[in-house]
């Protein structure tokens, strides 16, 4: 029995990393910004600059700004075994955001947010394509209250509080041991600063920094296990999850080609070396007492390109696009079935209506990974595996300004 248990929950805590599978930024903020590219950090002229750059906040010039926006997202994951059979993981799902801005004085504006900067997403695995069935999924929710203050015409500075909560659900069935869920939550606070440097009527220089955290999650993980001496049992039982969240630091800028075509850039530098580990215990298991599993994640520091345009064809009608190269932060040694990313080349296209005080902009984006492979050594022989991830992305906007 408890040899049994030991190869159960060693099961459970590898498994559970495939939350993480697909990479962890989210940059699907505001779809004006992604119509961009996402290369907003320098000119983060709308309530999104919370997210991007809150310096950003003082260059809006309607009093109050309310914007909600909504993504459905749908991944596919790819994952080739070593004898050639293809499994995929299809886990659609949707992600809402707000944010509000509101100007004080001619210099202070004020903001606040609610919306996902991390994860958001999750997997969902076939029992007739890896042998069992594994469903998961992670979200950091984040509130993030701002404030920005314009120091002359030129220079602006800004500042946020992130108070996240993540959520992390998990179901599987062991082949032997049956049915496990884990349903946890946690929370944690990072700060950040934003800078808006426009030098010309045309020109913008945007720096942002967003702090790290450690999250920390608490719930329970209910088994579902056969035990000779009992028959079947059910043990639910107080279980947490533990990794750390990332520095985050981007710099970019904009340009007016002409009054009705702007240019944007950026570079996002990512210290996903942070993320380490993750930790994950359960507590009081029967025979064993707490169990406390360490899975080596061995994140590397990522660089992140974007750039985008924006063209105005009358005051209510606008057309814009983007392309960005996000690079996998998951290194060869890590790569697994269990842990999916890859480096991955997005493409950004939308529209944007502007009529009184209403804005409604779509946005289209297709990420295309660049497969990877990897080959271990099992009983002596060489396994090659390989793997992908793509996704399409809808998204919608509306901006209400008074």
């Amino acid at each position: 029995m408890r040899k049994r248990l030991f190869i159960y929950f060693g099961f459970f805590c590898i498994a559970v990393s495939c939350v993480w599978a697909g990479g962890w930024n989210n940059t699907l903020m505001g779809c004006r910004a992604l119509g961009l590219g996402a290369a907003f950090v320098g000119v983060a002229d709308d309530p999104s600059a919370i997210f991007y750059n809150p310096a950003g906040l003082t260059l809006q010039k309607e009093n109050l700004n309310f914007s909600v926006d909504g993504f459905y997202v749908m991944p596919t994951h790819e994952y080739v075994m070593p004898t050639g059979t293809k499994a995929e993981s299809h886990y659609n799902n949707t992600i809402p955001q707000i944010f509000v801005s509101y100007k004080a004085s001619d210099r202070l504006t004020l903001g606040i947010g609610a919306y996902i900067p991390y994860a958001g997403g999750g997997v969902d695995w076939k029992e007739n394509q890896i042998g069992f069935p594994f469903k998961s999924y992670l979200a950091v929710y984040t509130i993030t209250p701002s404030l920005a203050y314009m120091v002359n015409e030129k220079f602006s500075v800004g500042f946020n509080l992130n108070f996240y909560r993540s959520i992390l659900s998990v179901k599987t069935i062991g082949e032997t041991f049956g049915p496990l869920e884990a349903e946890e939550n946690g929370s944690a606070l990072s700060a950040g600063i934003g800078l808006m440097y426009q030098p010309t009527e045309r020109f913008r220089i945007g720096l942002s920094a967003r702090g790290p955290a450690k999250m920390n999650l608490n719930g329970t993980t209910t088994i579902s296990t056969i035990a000779p001496e009992f028959g079947t049992v059910k043990i639910k039982l107080d279980s947490e999850t533990s990794f750390k969240l990332p520095w985050d630091f981007e710099f970019g800028f904009s340009y007016k080609i002409t009054p009705n075509f702007l240019w944007a850039s950026s570079a996002q530098y990512t210290m996903w070396s942070s993320l380490d580990k993750i930790e994950k215990t359960i507590e009081n298991l029967p025979f064993i007492g707490d169990f406390k599993q360490i899975e080596i994640m061995g994140f590397e520091n990522i660089l992140i390109f974007r750039t985008g345009v924006e063209y105005i064809v009358t005051s209510g009608l606008s057309l814009r696009g983007g392309i960005g190269y996000d690079r996998s932060a998951v290194p060869d040694k890590t790569l697994s079935f269990n842990n999916i990313d890859v480096d991955k080349l997005s493409f950004l296209g939308g529209i944007g209506y502007h009529a009184g005080n209403m804005k409604i902009d779509f946005v289209y984006i297709y990420a295309q990974g660049q497969e990877r492979e990897r080959t271990r050594t099992e009983f002596g022989l060489p396994l090659t595996e390989r793997f992908n991830l793509s996704a399409s992305i809808l998204g919608l906007g509306v901006t209400f300004s008074f």
